[in-house]
């Protein structure tokens, strides 16, 4: 098969590839046969193979270029994404940064909140318990049985009302913290998932 043989069965094996592609493996082919120095009817398939294989090779070129050219769209597309990012921060940040430290401030309210909301309960739990040991204790100075036993009664019922907040108190501060490490643990994880 002679060089312009060569060159319209290759043509036609090509023409599924867009005409861009085809011109351009074409116009290679034309001039690696004229600068190989190919006689017009020697045969060139001895030294570059069949037309199908030679198309072979180019379809093959061909989608590896155009698989790296959309990688490279894909990763510039990346990288204007993140400058885009950080160019939005930076203007935003005259208006992020005090809604940042406001939400800081508004979460370490609630938190001295609760905190003083426990204190206060346990405490006012601890008098109650004070008080019923006080109601208890004048039992023993009470003039009458009938008075000892109302004091060692309702001392009794102030102590267990006492304990009772105490114990709710502490239980209410237990899940409040338990509620607040696993809010902090799923958002934490929603943020490593997204990165």
């Amino acid at each position: 098969m002679n060089k312009s043989e060569f060159l319209k069965a290759l043509s036609k094996q090509l023409k599924l590839l867009p005409q861009e592609d085809r011109e351009d493996a074409l116009t290679f082919y034309t001039e690696y046969l004229e600068d190989y120095g190919f006689a017009e009817d020697e045969d060139v398939t001895a030294k570059l193979g069949t037309p199908k294989e030679v198309a072979k090779n180019i379809f093959a070129d061909i989608t590896m270029k155009h698989i790296d050219s959309n990688e490279e769209k894909k990763s510039a597309k990346k990288t204007a994404t993140i400058v885009w990012i950080a160019i939005i921060s930076i203007f935003s940040l005259p208006i992020s940064l005090p809604i940042a430290i406001c939400l800081l401030v508004i979460v370490l309210t609630l938190f001295i909140v609760l905190l003083i909301l426990f204190v206060a309960f346990f405490g006012a739990g601890l008098s109650i318990m004070a008080a019923g040991t006080a109601v208890f204790a004048s039992a023993f100075i009470a003039p009458g049985i009938g008075q000892k036993l109302v004091c060692i009664g309702a001392g009794m019922m102030v102590i267990a009302i006492g304990l009772a907040i105490c114990f709710v108190t502490v239980l209410l501060f237990i899940l409040i913290v338990r509620l607040i490490v696993k809010i902090i643990k799923k958002s934490t994880e929603k943020r490593v998932k997204k990165a």
